[in-house]
């Protein structure tokens, strides 16, 4: 223990003094009728008498508690995933989360902060300066969400005793009416299409469903004598809302269908061609590549291509289904239930229920006009 004369009273039941090469200030306490010596993380004199004062009027007010114990970021982020896989949360976003939370643990390691309790709010915003370079402004507001709950969660587990990102106010972004293509131009892009990319387009054209969802199709999930296609969210291949839905068949789609059935054998609806692992095809399709696709047939037409130029992809065929079918008249909470979008929590609209029934007749009414 350090002399007498270099401890600093503080209070009525704090002392303070410097430990260790850095002269790092401590302060001394009982808590409890058991000795208590806590790091002030700091160098400076008067921050650390300030800090003091402030763990003394704790311990008078008898609100002061022991600060965890210190804990690694790497350490905490694995307990975080875990956490989230214990609540069923989808597959897709652990492993997004994972990455991202990589990510910045790696960028704290580089400016050696290793510890939870390192992290300031300084260094979040030099983390959010580093995304921007390399990201758009709604995926930097993403993954600093995602950073904050992540802290959030930590605090609430008592891994810090304070989160120090707590009060950082993220702005969003002005929203960005994307849009997706007019009616003639989905007819222009079926009818520069070949088979089976045809099929895959028109589906995902004509039910508004993700191209996820259109990988993830099965045999039985296409009723075409009751005319419907099942969306559902299975174990291991889940929804985006991890919630099944179900969209009727339109009459124009439902010959594409027939004509394009897949053998009996078959599992997956749609499947990619023949490769190394799969000799002899049957693989689910790859998303990726549909898109691949969908962009070549856009700059053959000279169409707006790519999301970077501020183009069309094949997501914008889920913009394009909704926009046309509400203007030509469909109800907006129809087409939320057929492409599986939360209905606002409005005491009226919490009233509203699609029957079988309507929902085909809804979908009878939009005029999808033949190529």
């Amino acid at each position: 223990m350090p002399p007498n004369d270099k401890r600093t009273r503080v209070g009525d039941r704090v002392t303070i003094y410097t430990r260790g090469k850095k002269k790092i200030y401590c302060a001394d306490f009982c808590l409890d009728g058991k000795h208590q010596r806590v790091s002030l993380d700091t160098r400076n004199k008067k921050i650390a008498i300030q800090r003091a004062v402030k763990i003394d009027a704790d311990l008078a007010s008898e609100k002061y508690s022991t600060p965890p114990p210190p804990t690694k970021i790497d350490a905490a982020k694995d307990m975080y995933l875990a956490f989230l896989k214990s609540e069923g949360r989808a597959r897709r976003t652990i492993v997004r989360y994972k990455g991202l939370l990589e990510v910045f643990d790696q960028f704290c390691a580089v400016r050696r902060v290793t510890q939870l309790a390192q992290i300031t709010m300084l260094l979040f915003d030099e983390y959010r300066a580093t995304c921007r370079e390399i990201h758009k402004v709604r995926t930097v507001l993403h993954e600093s969400t995602v950073i904050k709950q992540f802290m959030k969660w930590c605090r609430l587990r008592k891994l810090i005793s304070q989160n120090p990102i707590e009060d950082y106010r993220l702005e969003k972004p002005k929203f960005a009416v994307l849009g997706g293509p007019s009616m003639d131009q989905v007819n222009a892009i079926l009818a520069a299409s070949t088979e089976p990319r045809h099929t895959h387009f028109a589906v995902l054209a004509f039910t508004g469903m993700r191209s996820g969802e259109l990988q993830r199709l099965q045999r039985i999930d296409i009723d075409l004598e009751g005319n419907w296609i099942h969306i559902v969210s299975r174990a291991g291949a889940e929804t985006k809302t991890r919630e099944s839905r179900k969209v009727p068949i339109h009459p124009r789609l439902r010959k594409i269908l027939i004509a394009a059935r897949p053998p009996v054998k078959q599992h997956w609806y749609f499947t990619a061609g023949p490769s190394k692992r799969y000799p002899n095809g049957g693989n689910w399709i790859n998303p990726k590549r549909v898109n691949d696709d969908f962009l070549k047939i856009l700059k053959k037409l000279e169409l707006p291509a790519g999301r970077k130029d501020g183009g069309f992809t094949t997501h914008s065929l889920r913009h394009f289904f909704k926009t046309y079918c509400i203007n030509c008249g469909i109800p907006k909470p129809v087409v939320d239930v057929w492409q599986g979008h939360k209905i606002d929590m409005s005491v009226g609209a919490q009233y509203y229920k699609l029957s079988d029934e309507d929902s085909q007749k809804f979908m009878s009414r939009v005029p999808f006009p033949e190529e």
